[in-house]
């Protein structure tokens, strides 16, 4: 029998009148890589927060097993501004960077002198384009570094906040094999779905503060889902028809 690692039991999670989720409960157990699926906004990356310890909740318990090692990889992962790679990529002074600099110098100026000027030089000069892509590389290096962390403790089990964000698709498929070939078990939320179909074993869905569980990976559950959603169509349908019955017999009368 697998061992349990993690169990949440009627957990509720509410900011002010929106309620998130309500009494949800399920458990991760050893060996276990469950993906974690609902609409934006409704509160996937707070439900990660929350068993991370990161973020109160309303009521519910959260249990992790004694001495069990976990590790959180956040989807955007903060580290102290002196170690960003941004800074360094503005470091290796060229005309673009010292232009970018010049731009930020004229923005912090009372009546911002000489700006038209500055935002044709910018234009000419793609500074716009260069101030993106040192932000994109950095992204991607600090998601490395925050991955390297998390997974060098070979923790027993893995919580992913979007993995594969600001990830080139080398290290997107060296995860995934990486993932596939360790016993870690994991908790994930991911917007990619490839990823998510070959790294998970089973889903966990939050939909309208209700939660569903299937076993399987994401494409069994698109085809559970599909299920679960037309029997919910014929029960509907056959309330009505029981309505449009009740109404027609109550006007004979």
């Amino acid at each position: 029998m697998a061992v349990p690692y993690l169990q949440v039991d009627n957990l509720t999670k509410s900011f002010g009148d929106l309620v998130l989720f309500e009494n949800i409960s399920f458990g991760i157990a050893e060996g276990q890589r469950v993906g974690l699926i609902a609409k934006n906004g409704t509160g996937k990356t707070t439900l990660l927060n929350v068993i991370a310890g990161k973020e109160g909740y309303d009521n519910g318990n959260i249990v992790f097993r004694r001495d069990l090692r976990v590790d959180y990889l956040e989807q955007d992962p903060q580290y102290p501004e002196e170690l960003t790679v941004l800074e360094a990529c503005f470091h290796h002074g060229n005309s673009t960077v010292e232009l970018i600099k010049e731009y930020e110098r004229c923005m912090e100026t009372d009546g911002h002198p000489g700006m038209d000027e500055l935002l044709v030089r910018m234009d000419q000069e793609e500074a716009w384009e260069y101030e993106q892509k040192a932000k994109q590389i950095s992204g991607g290096q600090l998601k490395r570094v925050a991955l390297a962390n998390a997974l060098i403790t070979e923790p027993d089990l893995l919580i992913l906040d979007e993995p594969t964000n600001h990830l080139d698709l080398d290290m997107t498929e060296w995860l995934e094999e990486y993932l596939r070939r360790t016993n870690l078990s994991l908790l994930m939320v991911t917007h990619d779905r490839y990823f998510l179909d070959r790294v998970c074993s089973e889903i966990i869905e939050i939909d309208n503060r209700q939660l569903y569980q299937y076993k399987g990976n994401y494409s069994y559950y698109l085809e559970k889902r599909q299920e679960r959603i037309d029997a919910k169509s014929v029960e509907i349908e056959r309330a009505n028809n029981l309505y449009r019955t009740e109404l027609d017999w109550m006007r004979r009368m």
